[in-house]
């Protein structure tokens, strides 16, 4: 397996120098001064498309805002190293000022965001760009500024340690390789917690909260990098072009680089590459057919989408190479779901006897005291005070509408109660976020699944274990050893937790989308995700459901495994009685958000009111009891 690692990497290794040796003799082959122009300016666009990407391809933002922050990096250049305002700092200097005052922009926008999605996102960010569009217009009186629709031009030559770079054969090298660091660095970022809290936000907002994204940190980190690319960008752009007007940041603009990212496929880093070096390019052959030349253009992107509409790299299926699936023996023969598990690398049946190490104590893990929950003029919970004993497993029931989900959001922070407390291990978290729960050690299914359907079974695993890992962006882009034994960690904890569910989950299945699975592995993978944060007490809204009577026998007898060999404590709604008089220790009934009944299945099977919830009839006494 090492020789094999070593392998990739070497071949990733003469790939890259491969790649690095053509772009090194590119300029010296240029047929005139104009083509070697046009290839310099697409290591800009590729800049411009990779940090776009970042926000919308990695964290699915619609940022309208983006070419205002190419602007600011290429008019703080402009203003320090022009006689504009008589400020000739050097360009080492003012590279990286120039990009982190993008950065501070772009975090302060992102703040004030953070509460809109979607089209009031897209309004407030167009507006933004917008004033800045203005403001370069309009501040050049009383006070001479931004030079107004004249611009600013005659920037000082840049300086690199004596070295002066003029000539376009220098400019291509320098903007090009500034190119190559946003291509490694986004590429460092997708790879690692961050990008998977990224995809988790944009697939799914609300579940990648509820397992443990800082989802409000991630919005404001993707702002705040894209805009940080795109300054850098700016100032390369102000210098090569030794001036900058504002008709260089306008919408058209945007709208460009938005059809690179898009055409090359959201958040594929590759494809966003060959979408910018394609629509970089692609004009330049169609100026000789004039009027022509901007429907030609848009006809070819239509035809692009068409055929294309995953992007120009997107994912080939006959290019995936198969592996061997590890739930079929060697004569091929496929092995039934429930009949072996995978550990440690090895194939053991699941029927072997357990010993039970934990069993439920007298310590209270959670208590909910004197909860109401009101939705308008609705009261989904009255009143209701439950306790949760340590390693216990408590089923709630009650038919629909009885307030059972209500009261999983407000354990789990998506609800702040309209009354009452709710305390875990003797903190109060009540109005807590729901990131903040989980950190605290509380997580949740959910009643319909929320995978992130587009991510990797093993990429949805380790997203629960954000919560678990600090490393930032200097840690991942320098890899430095916290970062990379976070990661190391973060492979030999999701190995583990998808091998408790055997053959299912694992092998062949780790690269596959969780998409393509079968509603019960989905089930699974959810509840996987959820044993990756470490959390101590787990909140299954109806694991068994849409299940066949074999899938559920063995998700039951997974959930009474979790308690009496890893000592979780298990909070459970659960639809099926014979799921909740299998595994349950206490059982507790809702109805219409007031507690009906509690005790063991027996007692509250036959309790009268219980029976009126479920079949609607009274005075049948334990003659109507539920099945028992």
């Amino acid at each position: 397996m090492q020789r094999f690692f070593a392998q990739s990497r070497s071949v990733k290794s003469s790939w890259v120098a491969g790649v690095a040796l053509v772009f090194i003799l590119l300029p010296h082959f240029m047929p005139n001064g104009y083509w070697l122009r046009i290839y310099t300016v697409t290591g800009i666009w590729v800049m411009l498309a990779l940090g776009l990407n970042v926000v919308a391809g990695f964290a699915g933002l619609f940022d309208l805002s983006y070419i205002a922050f190419f602007g600011i990096g290429g008019y703080t250049f402009a203003l320090l190293s022009s006689n504009q305002l008589g400020i000739h700092l050097p360009f080492l200097v003012v590279l990286p000022l120039a990009a982190f005052l993008t950065m501070g922009v772009g975090f302060a926008l992102g703040s004030t965001s953070l509460r809109l999605k979607g089209d009031y996102l897209a309004i407030v960010t167009l507006a933004f760009a917008e004033i800045f569009k203005l403001m370069l217009l309009n501040l050049e009186t009383p006070v001479n500024i931004t030079g107004g629709v004249n611009g600013i031009y005659g920037f000082d030559p840049i300086n690199l340690f004596g070295l002066k770079v003029r000539s376009p054969v220098a400019y291509s090298y320098l903007i090009w390789f500034f190119a190559f660091l946003v291509t490694f660095g986004t590429y460092r970022l997708k790879n690692s917690r961050y990008g998977r809290g990224w995809e988790a936000l944009r697939e799914d907002e609300l579940a990648a909260e509820a397992i443990g994204v800082n989802t409000t940190k991630m919005k404001l980190m993707a702002f705040a990098i894209g805009a940080f690319v795109a300054g850098t960008a700016g100032v390369l752009f102000a210098s090569l072009q030794n001036s900058v007007f504002p008709n260089n940041f306008d919408f058209p603009q945007l709208v460009i680089v938005y059809c690179m990212v898009i055409l090359g496929g959201l958040g594929n880093i590759p494809g966003v590459i060959a979408g910018a070096i394609l629509l970089s390019i692609l004009p330049e052959f169609l100026r000789e057919y004039g009027a022509y030349r901007m429907m030609s253009y848009g006809l070819i992107l239509i035809i692009l989408m068409a055929l294309r509409p995953q992007g120009l790299l997107g994912e080939i299926g006959f290019l995936s190479k198969k592996k061997k699936r590890p739930d079929k023996d060697e004569t091929g023969r496929l092995r039934a779901s429930t009949e072996l598990y995978y550990e440690n690398g090895k194939v053991v049946p699941i029927s072997r006897e357990r010993k039970p190490v934990y069993a439920k104590t007298d310590k209270i893990a959670l208590e909910v005291k004197g909860v109401t929950q009101d939705f308008g003029g609705v009261r989904a919970l009255d009143n209701l005070s439950l306790v949760v004993h340590e390693r216990e497993i408590l089923s709630i029931i009650g038919p629909n509408g009885a307030g059972k989900t209500t009261l999983f959001n407000l354990i789990s922070g998506i609800y702040r109660p309209t009354e009452g407390r709710i305390l875990f291990e003797g903190q109060e978290i009540s109005g807590l976020k729901p990131h903040k729960i989980v950190s605290i050690g509380i997580v949740r299914t959910f009643q319909n699944l929320r995978l992130f359907s587009k991510m990797t079974v093993m990429d949805n695993a380790k997203v629960g274990r954000f919560c678990r890992t600090k490393a930032g962006p200097i840690s991942i882009l320098f890899h430095l050893p916290r970062h990379v034994k976070e990661e190391k960690e973060t492979e030999e904890k999701a190995r583990e937790v998808l091998g408790l569910f055997g053959t299912r989950l694992t092998g062949y299945r780790f690269n596959q989308q969780a998409i393509f699975l079968s509603y019960a592995n989905r089930r699974r993978l959810e509840i996987a995700r959820t044993l990756m944060t470490d959390a101590r007490l787990l909140l299954l809204d109806e694991p068994s459901a849409g299940m066949n009577p074999q899938e559920t026998k063995e998700i039951t007898e997974f959930v009474k495994f979790l308690r009496d060999t890893y000592g979780y404590t298990i909070l459970l709604i659960e639809h099926k009685l014979d799921v909740v008089r299998e595994i349950s220790d206490r059982v507790i009934a809702l109805d219409y958000g007031v507690k009906i009944a509690e005790g063991s299945y027996r007692d509250v099977a036959n309790n009268e009111k219980v029976v009126e919830a479920y079949l609607g009839r009274k005075g049948h006494g334990k003659r109507a009891g539920l099945k028992i």
